[in-house]
């Protein structure tokens, strides 16, 4: 063996032992700056018949002078101290170096399932709930890293406002058109005050699709009470029909159709903003 390849081979040993110990101590600075998470809020983005729609706000700050990855994040939602919903969703952001960014974290509960595993959630006003939540990066050198983030509190649970038609009443009518006004009762059931921001509809009146429209006129509603919504119509008779003039020169009952959807607000931040659907159909005698 030539003398020279003990001596390379000692070379190589060495070489490697400090390899290892640079990439150690470098793992070991990585795990002093790790990424950090947390949770800065909760709230409702939707209400309607079958669900409601939450969003988590969740704040991820990269202290490093590089960027990093966040590649996933896992959840498990939990109710009155039981678990509710879980999952996982792809992320794929990109952290610039020494920045915070915001991630939604967006989950939809089901009233049905909801109301199958939590029966006193039927009188309840207040929820607890608990956030149990892993933010997946990928980071140079010490490859995959999972953060757990912890969130609990508790929020209104919200119901859906009771709408209905109060009256339809014939304000002017001649043989082009009509002024008519109808107004809209809102009940709400709810344990807060709700505001109704905007209004957003489209009307039917014996079939006939009458007219449609967006109404920014805040209603307060207290909680527990009810107001009255004034929707001002101008119909044309030449486009409805003449059948719809008979009813109305008689003042006879009516079929009406309202569809549409209501934005409303509370006075959380929780209920800073949120659809609510409106859908109601039958039969209205004319004033």
């Amino acid at each position: 063996m030539p003398r020279y390849v003990p001596l390379l081979i000692c070379c190589l040993l060495i070489g490697l032992v400090q390899g290892c110990s640079s990439l150690q101590q470098v793992g070991q600075v990585m795990e002093g700056r790790k990424p950090t998470a947390q949770v800065e809020g909760i709230r409702l983005t939707g209400l309607d018949f079958d669900g409601v729609d939450l969003v988590f706000d969740v704040d991820v700050h990269n202290p490093n002078a590089f960027s990093i990855d966040l590649a996933e994040f896992d959840y498990d939602l939990q109710l009155f101290e039981q678990s509710f919903l879980k999952g996982r969703q792809s992320a794929g952001l990109n952290l610039a170096a020494q920045t915070t960014n915001r991630i939604e974290v967006p989950l939809r509960l089901g009233f049905q399932q909801l109301l199958k595993s939590y029966h006193q959630l039927r009188k309840a006003d207040q929820a607890s709930y608990q956030l149990d939540m892993g933010l997946g990066f990928k980071m140079p050198v010490i490859g995959s890293l999972r953060i757990p983030v912890n969130f609990s509190g508790d929020f209104p649970v919200p119901k859906i406002p009771d709408f209905s038609i109060k009256s339809l009443a014939v304000k002017r009518l001649t043989l082009n058109e009509a002024e008519v006004l109808l107004q809209l009762g809102v009940e709400n059931p709810n344990s807060f005050s709700l505001v109704l921001q905007q209004l957003d509809y489209n009307l039917k009146l014996n079939g006939a699709a009458i007219g449609k429209g967006l109404i920014r006129q805040p209603v307060d509603i207290a909680q527990g009470g009810n107001s009255v919504v004034s929707i001002p119509l101008t119909i044309d008779l030449a486009e409805a029909g003449k059948g719809l003039y008979s009813a109305l020169l008689g003042l006879s009952g009516i079929r009406y159709e309202l569809n549409g959807s209501i934005l409303a607000s509370g006075p959380r931040e929780l209920l800073k903003s949120f659809k609510i659907p409106l859908e109601k159909q039958g039969h209205i005698q004319l004033k």
